[in-house]
């Protein structure tokens, strides 16, 4: 049976929505997906066909012959593109042991209880209810850039819906191999095969772009090439003046503003998945990936109004953070104290203006 907060009147939606709004800046610096997307007008209801494109999966049916037969489709692969969108949904629980530990912290005397301890009990729970919902969408997103698909299965989402891959259907050029793996620190060159992208997708698709994106293990293996070293000695003239030069990001970045192309940003990010009610750690950006992404914003978060907003619960009491519904309440037979979230949201990007490099894997040439 749902019940009032065990907080009472520190946790009425006002009081909640206050607590979330001062800790805000705070909130949106956890989260990754805020510098590369808009957010959204909030919609009814959430599709594939709204994020990720009718028009683009409509397209990736085959064009062929007018008297050829139809090409044969998997229906398994075609379901992920239609219905609805699942909500992003957790709750975090507070059991009696902590809260006979609030009725000692409420005892001591203080002039109207010690408010202060209650506050910072009441805000753990609520600043993580309010972020687990961002960090998904961060996982998706690091996904949708690294690999042009998303993969929601047993591993990243044990608990949830288990889509599999969700093609994000880019074009065949978008995603090429290097002609030597960037493994391969003497003899890779990774200083032309950047160059050779750059131009190709320049002047034959009109593309350019504002960063170049790579995770922390390549970056350490691109740095560590040859073509890189010789290419910074020569940058910084090491050999006629005798100088000395760190085989830095920021003095790499140097060399590539000096040559008119993007800088390097360095992707490093863990995702804690729990499983069982252990931590898992996922790191969702491709390791082998070099990504070539434009200036700017390079999509939207779709979001969608969840029915719980609409029609609120009696006795659980509400706030916002974005996107995010926050929710407290408490239950009876036992006595326990419940957080939740839901956020109807699904990252799409512009994959049209995306290129990777996929530096593990050998392609003689560009297309």
């Amino acid at each position: 049976m749902i019940i009032g907060s065990y907080f009472k009147e520190l946790a009425e939606s006002q009081n909640l929505q206050f607590l979330i709004d001062a800790a805000q800046t705070n909130l949106e610096q956890q989260s990754i997906w805020r510098q590369w997307l808009n957010v959204g007008l909030p919609q009814m209801s959430l599709s594939f066909d709204s994020a990720i494109g009718r028009e683009r999966i409509a397209a990736a049916a085959s064009i062929v012959d007018s008297d050829a037969p139809a090409p044969l489709r998997s229906r398994n692969k075609l379901e992920l593109y239609k219905g609805k969108i699942p909500a992003i949904k957790e709750k975090f629980r507070m059991d009696q042991d902590d809260m006979r530990t609030l009725e000692v912290l409420k005892a001591l005397p203080l002039a109207g209880g010690n408010n202060s301890a209650l506050i910072s009990f009441l805000n753990k729970d609520l600043e993580e209810a309010s972020v687990s919902g961002d960090k998904r969408i961060d996982l998706m997103l690091l996904q949708a850039l690294s690999t042009l698909t998303i993969d929601v299965n047993i591993t990243n989402n044990p608990d949830g819906v288990v889509y599999g891959t969700i093609d994000l259907l880019a074009k065949t050029e978008q995603k090429q191999g290097v002609p030597v793996v960037w493994s391969s620190a003497s003899t890779a060159k990774p200083i032309d095969d950047i160059e050779k992208f750059l131009s190709i997708n320049n002047n034959t698709r009109g593309r350019q772009f504002g960063k170049i994106l790579m995770s922390f293990e390549l970056w350490q293996s691109f740095r560590a090439t040859t073509q890189v070293q010789d290419m910074l000695k020569s940058f910084f003239n090491i050999g006629k003046n005798n100088g000395t030069y760190a085989n830095t990001l920021a003095n790499i970045n140097d060399m590539f503003v000096a040559n008119q192309w993007p800088i390097i940003e360095i992707v490093n990010h863990v995702t804690n998945v729990e499983v069982d009610g252990k931590p898992t750690y996922i790191k969702p950006f491709d390791v082998n990936a070099v990504v070539f992404v434009p200036a700017g914003k390079i999509g939207t978060l779709f979001n969608a109004v969840s029915m719980e907003d609409i029609n609120r619960v009696a006795n659980k009491t509400y706030a916002k953070f974005g996107p995010t519904l926050v929710s407290k309440w408490a239950e009876s037979d036992p006595l326990v104290e419940f957080t939740g979230m839901e956020m109807n949201a699904f990252p799409s990007v512009n994959v049209d203006g995306i290129f990777i490099l996929k530096t593990d894997t050998v392609q003689a040439t560009f297309i």
